[in-house]
């Protein structure tokens, strides 16, 4: 099962009755007016790819570093951006940044965990990607351990500078900034929205692409996901393909055995979002068009071994689809639960794989069908433990070739390193496009790596699938972090 670092353990799940009065505080504050704010319409260019954060024209990553030691405070937490090349990701043009860094708000502080959550998109429209920087444990005017937000700016030299987002104006917050993510979600056709979410409280907050740098960007407004108790995850895509990208919300609800669930909202460009009802359950989720019919799927991963207490899992962990359609899920059509045990997965399904842990989704081969990588961090390798794995399961017509798929861990051909206990590859995967070819491109975390120091992996798209022919690969050191305490290098990656 799932590990947490001791900075993180303020995850565990609060008293019922607090956290529905911390919700109910939150139904308050959104239907009461308190969280609106408006801007005048960008006139601007916005970024042609929402992670290029330079504007080069190749795409970026964010690779988190959360653990990282900055000035003497652990776990204090910085960003490490890995940038796009004709050639893909290169260990020499990275850029670290923290909180300590020149322009970037707030102060470095014991257990902030800057760079717990990333997102990016072009936020304030001036033709370069910025990066939402969520620091959950932060310490503000909100309280302690409120949590922060702070937008990093893209520009020609890179991320300079930042702006921390307002905290909506709640009762109690705790962790605000634990979950993000970007779309558009106004339909304004730009991927600069952000959303936030945080511990212990069911609201998303969403703060619209605007002109200026300002605190709230272009405005705020938030919604109570009333299916659940706690969020812990989103995921945004265009599910209903009507050209406004919808959010997947996951967290718990614990009045069922349905622990971890994954809800759909839909026209979040309206005053009041739609609940379009539940997909396959999971603790993770990714949107993509899997089967290429010009719905966005959903992606579920269920990492947690089979237990009488959670509904949906399986031994070892599954990942499930649910398809979409012009009303949001496709109700016609079954979800589809694959396990490795499922025909044609490599491997075998095992207790505590963690099958499912990290999900992602996007073109690997450029057949204009989403395909589906998997993490499995603590999958075992030979005599070597939670050593970790990736299954690529391709899209199809027919939605996902489980007959197709094939694996990595260190011990691949061609992979650099070695499958050793306690690295965790696969703890965080990213498909984006990295070399301008037009295939995606696959990343892969593995924060475990020498100790906690964290390393990151890249692997080119081909038309025949991904390929470790010019696999290249880098550690927390390499790119300037300092490696005393544990910097989990790669335990998040956003692009």
């Amino acid at each position: 099962m799932p590990s947490w670092h001791p900075a993180c353990c303020r995850r565990v799940s609060m008293h019922k009755n607090l956290r529905t009065a911390l919700a109910a505080a939150s139904v308050a504050a959104l239907t009461g007016g308190l969280l609106v704010a408006t801007a005048a319409p960008s006139t601007a260019a916005s970024a042609k790819y929402a992670d290029d954060f330079n504007g080069d024209g190749y795409r970026d990553l964010a690779v988190s570093a959360p653990g990282t030691v900055v000035g003497g405070h652990d776990q204090a937490g910085a960003v490490v951006i890995t940038y796009g090349s004709s050639s893909g990701l290169q260990s020499s043009r990275t850029q670290v940044v923290s909180q300590s860094s020149s322009g970037v708000p707030g102060a470095s502080e014991d257990a902030d965990r800057f760079g717990e959550a990333t997102a990016s998109g072009d936020f304030n429209n001036d033709g370069y990607a910025d990066l939402a920087v969520g620091a959950p444990l932060e310490d503000t005017t909100a309280g302690s351990d409120s949590g922060a937000v702070t937008v990093l700016w893209g520009s020609s030299a890179g991320l300079v500078g930042g702006t921390a987002l307002e905290i909506p104006p709640l009762g109690y917050v705790t962790g605000y900034g634990q979950v993000l993510t970007s779309g558009d979600f106004d339909g304004d056709g730009f991927d600069d929205d952000v959303a936030v979410s945080s511990y212990w409280d069911n609201s998303v907050f969403f703060y619209k692409g605007g002109t200026t740098k300002s605190s709230t960007l272009g405005g705020r407004t938030g919604f109570p996901a009333t299916s659940l108790t706690e969020v812990i995850s989103l995921a945004a895509g265009d599910v209903n393909a009507d050209g406004i990208d919808d959010i997947v919300v996951g967290g718990h609800d614990s009045d069922s055995r349905e622990l971890y669930k994954q809800s759909l909202y839909l026209g979040l460009g309206s005053s009041r979002p739609q609940y379009a009802g539940d997909v396959a359950h999971g603790q993770t989720a990714a949107v993509g068009d899997v089967d290429g019919d010009g719905y966005a799927d959903i992606m579920t991963g269920h990492p947690w071994d089979q237990r009488s207490s959670l509904v949906g899992t399986s031994l070892g962990g599954n990942v499930s689809l649910t398809y979409g359609s012009a009303s949001g899920r496709d109700t016609s059509r079954p979800i589809v639960t694959i396990t490795q045990n499922t025909d044609g997965i490599p491997g075998a399904s095992e207790t505590n794989d963690n099958f499912g842990h990290a999900v992602a989704l996007n073109d690997i081969n450029g057949d204009g069908r989403a395909d589906l990588v998997v993490g499995a961090p603590y999958e075992s390798i030979g005599a070597a433990e939670a050593t970790g794995s990736v299954t690529v399961i391709p899209g199809s017509a027919g939605g996902l070739a489980t007959t197709a798929a094939y694996a990595y861990n260190q011990g691949s051909t061609g992979v650099p390193g070695a499958a050793e206990g306690g690295d965790y590859f696969g703890k965080a995967v990213a498909l984006t496009d990295t070399n301008g070819d037009g295939m995606a491109d696959l990343a892969v975390g593995a924060s475990g790596e020498n100790n906690m120091d964290g390393a990151v992996w890249s692997l080119k798209g081909r038309t025949s699938g991904l390929t470790t022919t010019g696999a290249v690969s880098f550690g927390a050191g390499t790119t300037g972090l300092p490696t005393s305490g544990w910097p989990e290098f790669g335990v998040w990656i956003a692009g």
